[in-house]
């Protein structure tokens, strides 16, 4: 990841005095880097406005809307700790990463920082480090697999095949959903989606499908709460809006 994040891209250390004074300092980030223009940075306010980007473990990941292609000069990022955290929803964030992608960038970026989100022993130590260099050197380590396999036949099970309604499709912030609700549910659940599967628990592997509105995908459920877990991804695959 090294191409879409440079040393001078990651400040330690920062205060913002809200949600959205942080994204307009993350934002104003990217745009000194070289990644975007102005115009972007009013585009990560929309879309906050419309999915919160806090995906768990005191990390945010503001972008923009699918309509600022022409505000995009580059794929890449740009991070923030904020060390007291800033409130985002019912959590704070103390790690905002601005991005910026390309048509399709964006499913190898979140696919990889979807690696570091699960670990949350790494994700305190992101939040509480005073050198940029540490901060840096974790987000651009290769993953060594984001999670998925091939597809191969579907196992056994209760299973819905659908195309996908959501919006955001199983990027960002319904891939966090999707492994939140299944959380308290005894049940073991796959994705499959064109040629890959994904073990739907794992936000890493879940965005490693690079799943979007409209693609087809299977949902499988097996265990003593089959139902209710095919159910609520099922609502996720299906929602037109973000719940």
């Amino acid at each position: 990841m090294t191409a879409v994040l440079s040393g001078t891209g990651v400040v330690v250390g920062a205060t913002a005095a809200n949600q959205a004074d942080a994204i307009d300092q993350v934002g104003r980030l990217l745009v000194d880097e070289g990644f975007v223009t102005s115009e972007y940075v009013a585009a990560m306010h929309e879309r906050e406005s419309m999915v919160s980007t806090y995906l768990g473990n005191g990390i945010a990941l503001p972008h923009g809307t699918g309509e600022t292609h022409d505000a995009i000069l580059g794929t890449g990022m740009a991070v923030i700790q904020y060390p007291d955290g800033v409130p985002w929803g019912d959590e704070p964030a103390r790690l905002v990463i601005g991005i910026a992608a390309k048509t399709g960038d964006h499913i190898g970026v979140l696919s990889r920082l979807a690696s570091i989100l699960e670990d949350a022993e790494l994700c305190e130590r992101l939040g509480s480090a005073t050198d940029a260099a540490f901060i840096y050197a974790a987000l651009t380590a290769e993953p060594s697999s984001d999670g998925t396999s091939p597809a191969g036949p579907a196992p056994a099970g209760l299973s819905r095949t659908s195309a996908i309604i959501n919006p955001h499709g199983l990027h960002a912030r319904p891939a966090a959903q999707t492994v939140a609700r299944l959380q308290p549910l005894d049940a073991d659940v796959t994705i499959l989606a064109d040629s890959r599967r994904a073990d739907a628990r794992s936000i890493t592997a879940v965005l490693g499908l690079g799943a979007s509105s409209g693609d087809s995908v299977t949902v499988v459920a097996r265990g003593p709460d089959a139902e209710r877990a095919l159910e609520a991804v099922m609502d996720i695959v299906l929602s037109e809006t973000d719940r």
